[in-house]
């Protein structure tokens, strides 16, 4: 694995582009397993010697720092192990990066695996139903490859989200911890039925500190535990659709008649299903969460067709998600809980980020005019895409640009995750129409220049921008949609040479 790495790093140095879907690959190799205070890291403009940054300040660089040359990807047995199955991480919305990650290192000692930028709303929602861009930041200890992780989802221009009575807490090794969080100023409470400790972070999300040396002392996480409507009806979805195991002892776990534990794997993380008083319905409100789990080649797929057959509701999928082709499915159970199922395969890619230049990098300014943009009261999609597209040759992109719609009868310029996207071009194929699609999503860096150039053509950030006959003739519900009702947009193709 390791030679594998050093080869990585090296094809990248060499100047090999590795590109997929148009997205850069960056050089680089940072320490396997390092820490926030041991690797060299760049301070935010705000950092003061008082700042809880004074360990860890990481510089993000801007965009995403897709890494996706699986040609240098060993094979590994878990790819075609069947029924292969190992916890990944649960997803949190959060408000504040800094202060989410603060809390995650000074008090538990938990070091970033990797941090990406998007500038759009992931297809999967892993940042839930927001288009805008947003962050990832996997938070966790020694190695994602290795450990469960906390998966960090920032969307731009929101600071906190509604919280429901679904996520209970999340229950640690206490010998995971690094300082007393009291000192620290966080909450701190006794839970009375267990008599663990129970700390409060930064956006009200619940952590059980557990003293146990029971178990895979390698894992601090022990288990995320969930309220459930009826735990009978929960329990049968877990076991029999999703294929969980029921677990006996567990340690922190309550351990009553209303409550289990479940997992997918006899070391990895696990869940603790616990019914609420009177069968409560359960409430996910806004800041609901994810669990994920990794799988063999192709399990995404035929736990999807297990979960349609057992009458569940598939969200996503089975889709492979860009940057790095990962292949997911996800699905909800019976209380509106989302599960990811993704292959161990595409994942190597999404975890190899933390080995490309920049990968673990947090670039402090880029965020701040990220932040800006976002909260513009002018088209904050479009204000975002000027951040984005950074210093680019606006000549050479604009020619690139007015090439695009002169030379084709019909083009819509597009983004893979656009629903409205979909039903202009669905339209146009029922018609039978020659179209060009360019996917602003799938130009990498370059797209967000593209978008900022259209911009200035029809003086709409949105997508799709749908051209006729070399002229702008709108969107999808003001474009093409209304062309249709009003039975002009055929003949408008047939003149542009488009049918």
């Amino acid at each position: 694995e390791m030679q594998a790495r050093a080869l990585l790093a090296m094809a990248v140095a060499l100047g090999m582009s590795g590109r997929s879907e148009g997205f850069r690959m960056l050089g680089g190799m940072v320490p396997k397993g390092a820490s926030l205070s041991s690797t060299k890291l760049s301070r935010p403009a705000s950092y003061t010697a008082h700042s809880p940054y004074s360990n860890s300040c990481y510089r993000l660089r801007g965009g995403s720092a897709g890494l996706t040359m699986t040609s240098t990807v060993p094979e590994k047995t878990i790819f075609t192990q069947a029924g292969y199955r190992r916890p990944l991480h649960w997803v949190f919305k959060i408000g504040s990066l800094e202060k989410s990650l603060e809390f995650y290192e000074n008090v538990f000692g938990m070091h970033v695996h990797r941090h990406e930028e998007f500038a759009s709303g992931c297809e999967a929602t892993c940042n839930g139903p927001y288009g805008g861009a947003w962050s990832k930041t996997m938070v966790g200890y020694k190695t994602e490859e290795s450990n469960f992780a906390l998966e960090l989802t920032y969307n731009y221009g929101i600071d906190s989200y509604m919280s429901g009575n679904d996520l209970r807490y999340i229950a640690l090794r206490a010998s995971a911890m690094k300082s007393d969080p009291s000192k620290l100023g966080y909450k701190t409470e006794t839970d009375p039925t267990t008599g663990n400790k129970i700390v409060t972070g930064p956006d009200g999300y619940k952590f059980m500190v557990v003293e146990t040396m029971e178990g895979n002392q390698e894992e601090p996480f022990l288990f995320v535990s969930i309220n459930v409507q009826n735990l009978e009806k929960a329990l049968n979805f877990h076991t029999k659709v999703l294929g969980a195991q029921v677990f006996q002892s567990t340690p922190g776990a309550l351990g009553t008649a209303k409550s289990a534990v479940i997992g997918f794997s006899d070391k990895g993380t696990r869940l603790e299903l616990v019914e609420l008083a009177n069968q409560q319905a359960i409430d996910h409100a806004l800041a609901a969460g994810r669990f994920a789990t990794e799988t063999e080649d192709g399990a995404p797929s035929y736990m999807g067709e297990k979960v349609k057959s057992a009458g569940g509701k598939i969200l996503h999928g089975p889709i492979k998600l860009q940057p790095h082709n990962e292949e997911v499915v996800i699905v909800e159970d019976v209380d509106g809980y989302e599960y990811c199922f993704v292959d161990a395969r595409g994942y190597t890619n999404c975890v190899n980020v933390a080995y490309a230049e920049g990968g673990r990098e947090v670039d402090w300014d880029f965020r701040n005019r990220l932040e800006t943009a976002s909260r513009s009261s002018k088209n904050a999609k479009l204000e975002v895409a000027k951040v984005l597209a950074r210093n680019y040759n606006k000549a050479e992109v604009k020619n690139k640009v007015e090439d695009k719609i002169k030379n084709n009868g019909a083009v819509v310029f597009s983004q893979t995750s656009c629903p409205f996207c979909a039903k202009a071009k669905k339209t146009f194929s029922d018609l039978g129409a020659n179209y060009e699609v360019v996917e602003l999503d799938k130009l990498g860096d370059e797209g967000y220049a593209w978008r900022v150039e259209l911009a200035e053509i029809t003086t709409s950030g949105t997508v799709p921008q749908v051209f006729i006959g070399g002229k702008f003739v709108g969107g999808f519900s003001d474009g093409v949609e209304l062309l249709l009702k009003e039975g002009r947009l055929k003949p408008m193709l047939e003149e542009a040479g488009a049918m």
